[in-house]
């Protein structure tokens, strides 16, 4: 009855102290950061309204002996720390609320029950390490500080879509916990991690007051980064000794390059410096340095949250210096100064093992370490202001000797009567076995053979006052100082001098014979193809020299003309009557010429029957084939016409226009 009696009071003054200005905190949360005994504790409340005079009291409740445990102060702060010692027996439960005063005036938050052993709170879970591959994403988590098994809450999501959760256990263990996530390819999400502690099962059971984790950050998962960076030379300046390199790489895509990217330089340019190989850590993606003539290698890797790209590797190769120089016979060396020498794989390219001394050297020591017969490289480095500078560098051999092949591919080219070119591939170095001092050609034919040098780089030679169709022999073998090797032999034949035209010559001509022949047939199908499309145009002229007239073809007989106008001109100031039976008309006008044959005649010598006229004409050949056509035989008629008067008759495709005077009677 009492209880319940205080109880009452106690709402009744939260409700009075309210209504007056004070509001009272939040319930408090209390726990410790591990499951571990003599962990210590910590409780935290949350202000309603906060002022600057406002001050709070955490009470702690015994309510199996119906007595305070601790009466705390915090004054202004919303926490209050609490030593085990002040706490003492964590396993039963108590209550506990927050009073807040403010002025005169004081109000308590909500009372709760708890068990202080059940009140655990670990802090959030870092992930220490991401790798993403083939769509499962590997996490690396920090282990809580009691190494205890551990529940984790883990959501996930794509960027602007919901989460989805899951969750798993840990074991008791120190190593740090893990767990492997099932995404989708070549897309980006963001996770987020929490964690709660595995109490005792027979206390906190029936315990509302387990308590998670605060939420991990927000990260970002980007894609793995698949391929190496591209790595550009942008340029290198030498100066004494030195070349200045200016490197830039390309940045991995957006969607690798999510959450930032590190790159990381492992370089190797140094050649006498131990270590020899260093790295660097940057940000950019630009790298400036200065280097010696030897070759240098850097490397690098392009690191984000999931993993690394494979190492984009560039080298530098070494200034080339092939040629034969003198050796000093002694090496004068300190600690600043060192000689580094190798073998040259294939006589041009450097091993991967590389010789070098800080001792003072001749090179008589170095040769006795180095094969016979085999090219090596040898460069001088001094230190100069913390940096290494190259001072001297040359190729050199142990001992030399003749080279064991002749030239590769030999060929003759440009042949004519009286020359021809003869070219081949160089000796390779490593079968050289000394400096390459030029070629012997020997050119053998005719009963003669003739010696020529050629210098060591050149690989092609004229050979000039040959003999016009004439068998020869080219011979080449290399010499170095030990001697001349084997000899690399080609046979080959001048052309005639008939022949004339070099085949250059003949190329071009037969290549202008195929243009005119094609400008031919081009030109015949173009006539075709405009023979189709437009009408053939009869001839204006028909040549009266080639004409024929046969012998009793009938006037009657017509052909069919088409678009042609014939027009009969004849003596005006003439009548009719005085035309002569067996005169010939040439018509000019019309390019052919018509043949009258005498017809029976009254006593008069008037006309009786001009209807056996006849004509014995044939038109032109060159009128593509049409034929002249003409009326009907003459007719007479009784009109009477003036002088100066036309008739016009159009027959069978033939228009025709007749001029009469008053005494011709008869029209054409």
């Amino acid at each position: 009855m009492g209880m319940r009696v205080a109880v009452l009071l106690l709402v009744v003054s939260v409700s009075l102290t309210e209504a007056a200005g004070c509001v009272p905190t939040t319930s408090p949360r209390c726990y410790k950061k591990s499951t571990l005994p003599e962990e210590d504790f910590i409780c935290k409340w949350d202000k309603k309204n906060p002022k600057e005079n406002q001050t709070h009291t955490l009470f702690i409740w015994n309510s199996e002996k119906k007595s305070f445990i601790m009466c705390a102060n915090s004054g202004i702060h919303s926490e209050r720390y609490i030593p085990l010692e002040e706490l003492g027996i964590t396993t039963k439960k108590m209550d506990i609320w927050v009073q807040t005063q403010v002025g005169n005036l004081t109000c308590n938050s909500s009372n709760i029950s708890v068990i202080f052993e059940c009140l655990v709170k670990y802090s959030a879970p870092q992930i220490t390490r991401m790798k993403r591959s083939a769509g499962i994403l590997s996490l690396k988590l920090d282990k809580p500080k009691d190494n205890k098994s551990v529940k984790y809450e883990i959501r996930w999501r794509e960027r602007g879509s919901e989460w989805q959760n899951a969750t798993f256990e840990t074991e008791d263990s120190t190593i740090p916990d893990s767990y492997k996530l099932h995404l989708q390819k070549q897309t980006i999400y963001q996770i987020q991690l929490r964690r709660q502690a595995k109490l005792q099962p027979h206390l906190c059971k029936d315990s509302l007051q387990t308590l998670w984790s605060d939420w991990s950050p927000v990260v970002d998962v980007p894609l793995e980064i698949r391929l190496p960076l591209v790595t550009y030379l942008v340029g290198k300046e030498w100066t004494n000794g030195t070349r200045d390199i200016y490197l830039t790489w390309d940045e991995p895509s957006a969607e690798e390059s999510v959450g930032g990217v590190e790159y990381k330089l492992n370089i190797n340019v140094w050649p006498c410096e131990k270590p020899k190989r260093k790295e660097k850590l940057t940000l950019d993606r630009t790298y400036n340095t200065s280097i010696t003539y030897s070759e240098a290698r850097i490397s690098i890797i392009a690191t984000n949250k999931v993993g690394s790209s494979p190492p984009g590797e560039i080298t530098i190769p070494a200034v080339k210096h092939l040629s034969n120089c003198d050796k000093p016979s002694k090496i004068t060396q300190n600690n600043k100064t060192c000689l580094e020498w190798y073998k040259l794989e294939n006589g041009e390219t450097r091993t991967s093992t590389v010789n070098s001394s800080f001792n003072e050297k001749s090179f008589k020591d170095i040769e006795k370490g180095v094969e016979k017969f085999v090219r090596h490289y040898y460069f001088l480095h001094t230190m100069r202001k913390k940096h290494l500078q190259t001072v001297e560098m040359c190729p050199f051999y142990s001992e030399q000797g003749a080279p064991i092949k002749g030239p590769e591919i030999v060929i003759i080219s440009t042949v004519t009567h009286e020359s021809a070119v003869v070219s081949w591939l160089s000796i390779p170095v490593a079968e050289q076995r000394g400096f390459l001092l030029h070629y012997l050609i020997w050119i053998s034919g005719q009963g003669n053979t003739s010696l020529h040098e050629v210098q060591a780089n050149e690989t092609s030679f004229k050979i000039m006052n040959l003999h016009p169709g004439a068998s020869y022999t080219a011979s080449i073998a290399g010499e170095t100082i030990a001697g001349k090797g084997p000899n690399s032999t080609v046979n080959f034949e001048t052309h005639s001098e008939e022949m004339g035209l070099s085949w250059q010559d003949q190329t071009i001509m037969s290549v202008c014979v195929v243009a005119l022949v094609c400008t031919v047939i081009c030109s015949v199908a173009v006539r075709r193809f405009r023979s189709k499309l437009i009408p053939k145009v009869p001839s204006p002229v028909i040549d009266t020299s080639e004409i024929r007239c046969p012998q009793d073809q009938d006037l009657r007989q017509t052909e069919e003309v088409h678009e042609f106008v014939l027009l009969l001109r004849q003596d005006l100031s003439k009548p009719s009557e005085n035309v002569i039976p067996e005169q010939s008309t040439l018509l000019q006008g019309f390019g052919l010429v018509v043949f009258e044959e005498e017809d029976e005649v009254d006593e008069e010598g008037e006309v009786t029957d001009l209807s056996s006229m006849k004509s014995r004409c044939y038109p032109n050949p060159s009128y593509r084939g049409q034929t002249l056509q003409l009326p009907e035989p003459f007719h007479t008629t009784e009109s009477t016409l003036n002088d100066n008067d036309t008739e016009s008759t159009y027959r069978n495709g033939l228009f025709f226009e007749t001029r009469i005077l008053e005494c011709d009677k008869t029209s054409l």
